[in-house]
């Protein structure tokens, strides 16, 4: 358990290096471009060095959030200088290292483009980039930033991004979490390991679901190729799920069938909220143990954490679970 650990906080914003931060907030989703902060500076930095904390740094710097337990810092957040507040405390917006890409336009027009190329044009060559061999077919870019096209890619591909690090990572949304490599667990009703601060969690059987999933790929030609799976009752929810083509009706199928096995599924549904320990992203997997029900033990792609750090609520990620993988 880490209920009696010190927590502390740090921020850097350009040349500027401030400790005991008050308060911050950090929301990281795969199923949005970017991931955003928000860092709350106490009155007492309201001046350094004869300057105002405000003369010291801009809009645009870079910047980093680390925290700790007992002085055991981890980088939480690294990114640029959105907005700056006016009033004190100091509240600093901020985005990702994405607010490199939304910069420069760009105007393309590919007859039959492939992801890879598409990324080797709009992507800063500082950025690494990894991704899989899709075939978007006929692909225009009119006066869109990097940021502005990956969002296409999301919305109309089933396309998920992360750029962290300096190394944006694009793959298929259902496969992005069976090659992650980061693994973390959590332990339920353990009082030797537990580390949840509470949950929201649901326990679904798969025919629990009422759920279907409308498969729409996009082909080279522009023409789309259609298919719907899954439950046939009227009221039933409905998914829209995109792909890239070229695909036969049977493939997109098939595909669509993969996508429901791991979206229909026994297992666990919701969010779980731990300490700042073990350090989750999203993007991650989570597996989940259940001291009192343990062959309810499973492992979820994290979608969505919520990093919050401050003095009433202390260090927590809320996690929020997608599929089952």
């Amino acid at each position: 358990m880490l209920l009696y650990l010190n927590m502390s906080a740090k921020v850097t914003l350009g040349n500027v290096f401030l400790e005991n931060i008050v308060a911050f907030e950090v929301n990281e989703n795969i199923l949005e471009m970017s991931n955003t902060a928000k860092v709350t500076i106490p009155k007492e930095f309201g001046k350094m060095a004869g300057k105002t904390v405000l003369e010291q740094f801009k809009v645009g710097d870079k910047m980093s959030i680390e925290a700790a337990y007992n002085g055991d810092y981890t980088r939480e957040f690294t990114g640029y200088v959105r907005e700056i507040g006016s009033d004190l405390p100091l509240v600093i917006e901020c985005d990702d290292e994405t607010y490199l890409l939304r910069k420069q336009p760009y105007t393309k027009s590919y007859k039959s483009a492939t992801l890879k190329q598409v990324l080797t044009d709009i992507i800063p060559s500082s950025i690494a980039f990894e991704c899989p061999d899709v075939h978007l077919g006929k692909f225009q870019i009119d006066n869109a930033s990097a940021f502005v096209v990956l969002q296409t890619l999301i919305k109309n591909y089933g396309l998920y991004s992360r750029l962290q690090d300096g190394h944006l990572r694009v793959g298929l949304a259902f496969d992005f979490g069976e090659k992650t490599a980061v693994n973390h667990d959590y332990y339920l009703n353990d009082n030797e390991r537990g580390n949840v601060k509470n949950n929201n969690l649901k326990y679904k059987r798969s025919e629990d679901y009422n759920i279907r999933f409308k498969a729409i790929a996009t082909n080279p030609n522009g023409k789309k190729t259609t298919v719907t799976v899954g439950s046939k009752i009227k009221d039933a929810s409905e998914r829209t799920l995109n792909f890239a083509g070229p695909m036969t009706e049977a493939q997109l199928r098939e595909r669509a069938l993969a996508v429901m096995s791991k979206a229909v599924f026994d297992g666990y549904t919701g969010d779980i909220t731990g300490f700042g320990w073990p350090v989750i992203h999203a993007g991650d997997s989570l597996k989940l143990n259940d001291a009192l029900e343990s062959d309810r033990a499973g492992t979820y792609l994290v979608e969505k954490v919520d990093i919050t750090y401050n003095d009433s609520d202390g260090y927590s990620r809320k996690c929020s679970l997608s599929y089952k993988i």
